[in-house]
């Protein structure tokens, strides 16, 4: 057994210090997070292992990626991965820790419509997430939770990567434009809140 399969096996709440976002304050060529490569080699052990790690783990790790995207101005390549694991392993219990990743960078947003899920998973997923809007009350919340029913819908009716494209670091870009600017304005709105 490998030192991260025992981490991912033995894995407890007083561990996540270990896994959590530790940034040093610092943007572009000068930004580091001390918790970075040990995190994602769990990541990755998660996701290949899925049976091996507990749902408090992948949610940890889901929820401390999604803080690194939000200063690293991008979503790490398995984020879609980590948050289908975290859907399959925690179902309906997940929504509240998903949504709250999924929400806190227009990177995690775009990174989630990645996801693939099962089609009776995605149908147990919807109904708990309309029945919880049906009785909620607090409107950031809510905007969360509207978020991840809309995602869903899209994975379900195969339409979620319309209009998404994934860079890999170092790609060169030129030419860009904003296809639907007040689309973004609307989403990111959602997004911040304002």
């Amino acid at each position: 057994m490998t030192a991260i399969t025992r981490f991912i096996s033995e894995y407890r709440t007083v561990d996540k210090e270990r896994i959590a976002f530790a940034w040093n304050g610092k943007h572009a060529g000068e930004f580091s997070d001390a918790n970075q490569e040990f995190r994602w080699a769990v990541a990755k052990g998660c996701i290949e292992n899925p049976a091996l790690a507990s749902t408090e783990l992948i949610e940890h790790l889901f929820l401390a990626d999604a803080e690194w995207s939000r200063q690293a101005w991008g979503a790490p390549n398995h984020f879609a991965a980590l948050g289908k694991a975290l859907l399959l392993r925690g179902g309906c219990c997940a929504i509240d820790a998903f949504s709250a990743g999924l929400m806190v960078s227009f990177d995690t947003f775009g990174a989630c419509h990645q996801i693939r899920l099962p089609a009776v998973q995605l149908e147990l997923l919807i109904a708990d997430l309309k029945t919880r809007l049906g009785g909620c009350q607090d409107e950031k919340v809510k905007i969360r939770l509207e978020s991840a029913l809309e995602l869903f819908q899209k994975i379900q009716a195969d339409t979620a990567t319309t209009g998404w494209q994934t860079l890999r670091p170092g790609a060169e870009v030129k030419n860009i434009r904003i296809v639907s600017p007040s689309w973004f304005q609307r989403l990111w709105g959602r997004v911040t809140g304002r």
